[in-house]
């Protein structure tokens, strides 16, 4: 029987740290397209696979010809509830394009990465840079008739940036993100949504202490509204660092609020990035996507939709978004030269 490793029918569906194992599943072409995120939700009842060793998945030789057999994923990285899955499902419509969303592995990976020089991590350093070009590897590996891969990660993966594009040297990146105003606005319209930021604020501030913006800040000082804002500061930051470091050229800024606005334009750029065909612009214009939800897509929400939730979260909410907003304000006062980072 052939194993996982040498099958790309399977994919790395789940990294176990403690048991030291990675589960294995299945999908097929139908099943990667309909999943908004690659978890639990997207499981059938008959899902076929298993878990293997992570000493085995570990002996795979992440440099050997797996890794060489295709091109390496492009990647979406993200804020969070910005219009990532939609961008996602729009390259959907290329047929060449095999879009994969939010990979759990990937978060667990990015979860452990800050920690990996501590006593107390469960990968090396070394073992989790050759984890992540395995797995990443695996990822790149497109079903017939796709031929390539974009994967979309989740919000909080942003610290795997860097990593990923130093060990997959052709592989392209979007960074998506929006204005603060219409950020907040997003969250706190929904509670959930409030406590994804939340649970992701952690990293983004440990990230903003490391490039010496946040020495006298501490989480446990934040309001829900202010870690929102501390995050967007944050991935602003983060991304115009890689957006105009040594890998500036593999790297495309984009707003959904300009993909909105401006979608032929917007897309023509992603395709140009991403180097795919210009005449795919077209079928993506018309992609069904635009009048859905994007995370679940029997609910039709179109960009109307959107805007008319917006300005009510703007009415509702408004003195949170001006608590987040002053909190940036106040930090851009001490660090002026961040105002042309972030003020877009």
């Amino acid at each position: 029987m052939t194993s996982p490793l040498d099958d790309p029918g399977f994919l790395p569906f789940k990294l176990d740290l403690v048991g030291r194992r990675v589960l294995f599943l299945r999908l097929d072409s139908a099943q990667r397209r309909d999943a908004a995120f690659l978890d639990d939700r997207a499981l059938s009842a008959n899902a076929e696979g298993g878990w293997m060793p992570l000493d085995a998945v570990l002996a795979r030789d992440a440099d050997a010809s797996d890794r060489h057999a295709c091109k390496p994923a492009d990647a979406i990285f993200h804020i969070g509830h910005c219009g990532s899955t939609l961008l996602s499902r729009l390259l959907d419509s290329w047929p060449q394009v095999q879009g994969l969303r939010e990979p759990l592995p990937l978060r667990t990976l990015a979860e452990t990465w800050p920690g990996l020089q501590a006593p107390q991590s469960r990968l090396s350093a070394a073992q989790a840079s050759q984890l992540l070009r395995l797995l990443w590897s695996r990822w790149s590996q497109a079903l017939p008739p796709q031929t390539r891969s974009v994967v979309k990660a989740t919000s909080s993966c942003n610290g795997l940036i860097a990593p990923l594009l130093d060990s997959q040297p052709t592989m392209r990146a979007i960074l998506l993100d929006m204005p603060l105003r219409p950020y907040l606005a997003t969250l706190l319209k929904s509670p959930t949504s409030v406590l994804d930021a939340a649970n992701a604020a952690g990293e983004r501030l440990q990230d903003l202490h490391a490039r010496g913006y946040a020495d006298a800040i501490a989480l446990h000082a934040l309001s829900l509204p202010q870690q929102c804002a501390m995050g967007w500061l944050a991935e602003r930051i983060r991304f115009d660092a890689v957006s105009n470091g040594d890998d500036a050229a593999r790297v495309l800024r984009l707003d959904f609020d300009a993909l909105l606005a401006q979608p032929r334009e917007q897309l023509q750029r992603v395709a140009e990035h991403l180097a795919l065909d210009p005449e795919g612009v077209d079928p993506a214009m018309a992609s069904p996507a635009w009048g859905r939800y994007s995370k679940a897509q029997a609910h039709d929400y179109s960009r109307d939709d959107r805007a008319h939730d917006l300005a009510l979260a703007m009415q509702r909410h408004g003195a949170e978004i001006a608590e987040g907003e002053a909190w940036v304000e106040a930090l851009l006062r001490q660090h002026p030269r961040l105002r042309d980072v972030v003020v877009a």
